[in-house]
């Protein structure tokens, strides 16, 4: 699914970010212009970044 439609970038290219090591907007914003032209996706971005990391916080049996 499109988060960002301004530069094309998908919830999974948010979610490999994560993956990689970011842990907040400005990390993922590092490696994906997401959130950087009309702003319209920010709520979404973040959303999707903190369930992405509570998941994960889950998985690995960290308290969430």
């Amino acid at each position: 699914m499109y988060i960002c439609l301004c530069q094309g970038v998908t919830d999974r290219d948010i979610k490999d970010s994560i993956e990689a090591g970011a842990v907040s907007l400005s990390d993922v914003q590092v490696r994906l212009p997401v959130a950087l032209n009309c702003g319209t996706c920010r709520d979404s971005a973040e959303a999707l970044i903190d369930e992405t990391l509570h998941n994960k916080a889950q998985t690995l049996g960290y308290a969430a």
